[in-house]
C-alpha cells in the first residue's frame, strides 16, 4: 500500500515538474482531446494479465461539472456463470471483458471520483460483485512508450483504492438488483438512462492523509 501511494504521488509531480498534467499525459501526445476517441487509439493491454484501459471523453447525465475525462478499466471475463455474456440489441454477444471501474481526471488531471457503469455503456460480459473483485488483485495496467507512467500511475491507484472499489462494486449490484425487481434485468441492463450505476469521490491528499492516520481507505 505505501508503495502505491508512493507512486500516486511522485507520477503526478514527475510530469507537474514538466508542465504536464495527468490527463494531458494520458492523451499520449495528442493535441487535443477528441470527444469519444480511446487513448490509445487501440486501447493499452497487458499481453500477461490481460489487463486493459484507454482514457477518453464525452457528455453524461452524470458528469461531474469539472470532469475533463475518464479512464475505463477492464480485465479479462473469468469462467464463471455469472460472466456469461448477454447478446445486445442484435443477438451479437460482447466480447469476452469485464469492465472494473472508471476513474474521472478534471482538467488539471486531479481524481476526482471512481464509478461503475451499466452493461450497455462497454458491452461488457457483466460479472457479479464477488467474482469481479477477485479479479481486482490481479489487475496489472501496463503501455509501452510514453504511456508508460501513466498506466504506472493507473496500477498505484487501483491499488490504493481496492476497499472503496469493492464496496462501490456491491453497491452496483445492489442498485441493479433493486432495479431488475421491478422490471425485466435484461432490460436494466439496456437502460439508456442508467449509464453510471455507483460512484464515490476521490480528494488523493485526504485519502492519503486518513491513510497515513488509519492505515487504511
Amino acid at each position: 500500500m505505501r508503495d502505491a501511494a508512493e507512486a500516486a504521488v511522485a507520477i503526478p509531480l514527475r510530469y507537474a515538474q514538466r508542465g504536464i498534467g495527468m490527463a494531458q499525459a494520458a492523451l499520449g501526445g495528442a493535441r487535443a482531446c477528441v470527444e469519444l476517441r480511446h487513448y490509445p487509439a487501440n486501447d493499452a493491454r497487458d499481453p500477461a494479465s490481460g489487463t486493459q484501459f484507454y482514457y477518453h471523453a464525452h457528455g453524461s447525465r452524470r458528469r461531474p461539472a469539472d470532469e475533463h475525462g475518464h479512464f475505463h478499466v477492464f480485465a479479462p471475463r473469468p469462467d464463471t456463470p455469472s460472466a456469461t455474456p448477454a447478446p445486445d440489441a442484435t443477438g451479437t454477444l460482447p466480447s469476452g471483458f469485464v469492465h472494473v471501474a472508471a476513474l474521472s481526471l478534471d482538467a488539471h488531471g486531479r481524481p476526482i471520483r471512481w464509478f461503475t457503469t451499466n452493461r450497455w455503456v462497454t458491452g461488457e460480459a457483466w460479472t457479479d460483485a464477488g467474482s469481479l473483485i477477485a479479479l481486482l488483485p490481479g489487475l496489472r495496467p501496463r503501455a509501452r512508450g510514453r504511456l508508460a507512467p501513466v498506466a504506472d500511475w493507473l496500477d498505484a491507484m487501483l491499488r490504493l483504492y481496492a476497499r472503496p472499489l469493492a464496496t462501490l462494486i456491491r453497491r452496483r449490484d445492489a442498485v441493479i438488483a433493486r432495479r431488475a425487481a421491478r422490471t425485466d434485468r435484461a432490460a436494466v441492463f439496456e437502460d439508456r438512462t442508467l449509464d453510471v450505476v455507483t460512484e464515490c469521490a476521490v480528494d488523493l491528499p485526504a485519502d492519503l492523509q486518513r491513510l497515513h492516520g488509519t492505515g487504511r481507505l
